[in-house]
């Protein structure tokens, strides 16, 4: 993997639009241990709200990397005539992997806009998480306290658009909303919901976008002040498809 200037890229342009695999960007990082650095890299896959690459260091989950690259124009929710594309992005994701029989870390993002926020502004180790989606496209993020956390069997933190069913046997109704996972698992995922779901009741999770549905049973409702509640799934006799992630994270609910 090469390190690079933005004057990388201006050296690289084509007069044909490019498609995602053709597309070279500079990711920007700050990170406590190891300072501010940025790299040169080609981009996986690409939507107008994400995209995912390899990088050869780690990135923070939660954390605010910038990424600049010749951005299609109509993939960009700004700066249409621009020759390069400057956007803020959360880290959604960093597995460890192999790229050209080199260690490197697959990385996936998801755009949240030209701005600096503030209070990256005054500490670039701030952690974040994604409340939901502007009306431009890209995502919403908030301040959070705590960093990302790998379990034993790893949860990738991301949104992705879902929707959910709760059955109801007594009045043999279906309460159905549409909504965004905060984070998903091989065995479960947890969803923000104003479904009236209770402990012990069963929803229909259906995820169109990675061909995924299934039975699940609700094991924790937490309530919050600042956004809906948040219903923590489990996947009854199916395995959430986390291997697809990496491919699919860009393309999720892309304009």
């Amino acid at each position: 993997m090469i390190l690079a200037s933005h004057s990388a890229i201006d050296s690289d342009q084509r007069q044909e639009p490019r498609s995602p695999a053709e597309l070279k960007a500079v990711v920007q990082v700050k990170d406590e241990e190891q300072g501010a650095w940025k790299e040169f890299t080609k981009v996986a896959t690409v939507s107008r709200n994400g995209a995912g690459f390899s990088l050869t260091r780690p990135c923070t989950v939660g954390r605010l990397v910038t990424v600049v690259l010749p951005m299609p124009t109509e993939l960009r929710a700004y700066d249409e005539n621009a020759e390069l594309y400057p956007v803020m992005a959360i880290v959604q994701y960093c597995n460890e992997g192999v790229v050209d029989n080199e260690k490197a870390y697959h990385v996936g993002v998801g755009f949240i806009g030209k701005q600096v926020p503030a209070s990256f502004k005054e500490d670039p180790t701030q952690n974040y998480r994604i409340t939901g989606m502007s009306p431009n496209g890209l995502w919403e993020i908030t301040e959070t306290d705590s960093e990302f956390k790998n379990r034993q069997k790893p949860r990738h933190w991301v949104s992705i658009p879902v929707t959910i069913s709760l059955i109801q046997r007594e009045e043999k109704a279906i309460l159905k909303e549409e909504t965004f996972t905060k984070n998903v698992g091989a065995g479960g995922v947890s969803v923000t919901s104003n479904l009236d779901a209770r402990v012990g009741d069963k929803v229909k999770f259906a995820c169109p976008q990675l061909n995924f549905y299934a039975i699940a049973v609700v094991r924790n409702r937490k309530a919050s002040k600042k956004e809906s509640p948040t219903l923590h799934l489990e996947f009854v006799d199916s395995q959430f498809p986390v291997e697809k992630l990496a491919n699919k994270l860009s393309i999720v609910h892309s304009v």
